[in-house]
């Protein structure tokens, strides 16, 4: 699965970034929450600094991470507009 129909154009080129690199779409959540009506999930961690080389991000698009150990540790990008979100895990350093 290459393609996410009815996502955000502003976050169609991180999914084709991520895709390049060999990473794998998980799943696509709709809705994935209440204030989220759609979510693509990728099987391994995003290159958020990678992809800002060279770029930078569409007007509109925020990162964000989650570190509540009650939820899944993930981080991504979100739209602003559309609540479209993109995320990966976040993979903790042993201490």
């Amino acid at each position: 699965m290459n393609e996410v129909p009815g996502l955000s154009e502003k976050l169609r080129s991180v999914v084709e970034y991520e895709i390049s690199r060999g990473n794998m779409i998980l799943r696509v959540d709709r809705p994935a929450g209440t204030r989220c009506p759609l979510a693509v999930v990728f099987a391994k961690p995003l290159d958020i600094a990678g992809f800002k080389v060279g770029r930078a991000l569409p007007p509109g698009i925020d990162t964000w991470e989650n570190r509540d150990r009650h939820y899944p540790l993930e981080a991504g990008y979100v739209c602003e507009r559309t609540r479209h979100a993109i995320s990966g895990p976040i993979h903790e350093r042993p201490g």
